[in-house]
This record gives structure tokens, sequence and C-alpha cells, in this order.
């Protein structure tokens, strides 16, 4: 038994992710002038969602105890996909880069990243009250 539970976990993998989403976004939005450029996101919602029903990725069997195994357990081995954002009709420069689209997804990506930060905040001062014996 862990003294993290499943949410903290979840939330915790979660605030991850985000803030590798907001670093391929950023990327997104400093190459907005670079031609040929093709606008990526890192999805991982899905992944995120089946984990949280107990349907992790893929899970391995050890032959012999002395073999290394995947790192982490549960939530820890969500990954995210990166993948290339579709585009329709490009630019002379074949940048498929659109700033507002990019904006809005930070904004976004940053709210709730915030929330989760806000809701894990939350499970860790319910557990200082219990430690504290509620004082």
């Amino acid at each position: 038994m862990t003294i993290f539970d499943r949410t903290i976990q979840l939330l915790s993998r979660s605030l991850d992710l985000r803030g590798a989403r907001q670093q391929v976004i950023a990327a997104n939005i400093a190459n907005e002038e670079t031609p040929k450029y093709r606008a990526k996101d890192l999805n991982f919602g899905q992944a995120l969602a089946n984990a949280q029903q107990g349907k992790l990725p893929i899970s391995l069997v050890s032959t012999n105890a002395q073999h290394f195994g995947p790192q982490g357990t549960g939530y820890q081995r969500v990954l995210g996909q990166l993948e290339d954002v579709p585009a329709g009709d490009l630019p002379l420069d074949a940048n498929s880069v659109n700033i507002e689209l990019e904006m809005a997804k930070m904004s976004d990506n940053a709210q709730q990243y915030n929330t989760a930060a806000t809701i894990i905040g939350m499970k860790f001062k319910g557990l200082l009250s219990a430690i504290r014996e509620g004082r």
C-alpha cells in the first residue's frame, strides 16, 4: 500500500505530460516564421484515460529476477504521442503553424495544468492535516 493514492499518481503524471506539451506548443510558436516548419502536438489524453481504467499500454514479463523492467508503475508508464498537426492550405513558406490556434492550445493547457496542480496541492494539504492529527 502506498500513501499516495491513484488520484495523486494520475495528477502527478498529468502535470509531467502537460509540462512537456507546453514545451511543444512553445516550440511551435517560436517557429511561426520558420519556412517549412510543421506544427506538432503532444497527445496523451486517451493514454491517461486508459490508465485510469486499468488498461496500461503493455506489461512485460520478467523471466529472471535480475532483469531490468520498465521504470515506474502504473501511470508512470503513460507516454504522450508526438504528432504533426494537420494543416489545410499552406502559405508560400510551407509553415503549418496557426498562431491563434497555438495560443489557444497554450492557454487551455496552462489552465488544465493549474487545475491539476491545485487539486494535488489540496490532496497534500489533506495528508498533512492527517499527519498533524487534524490540527
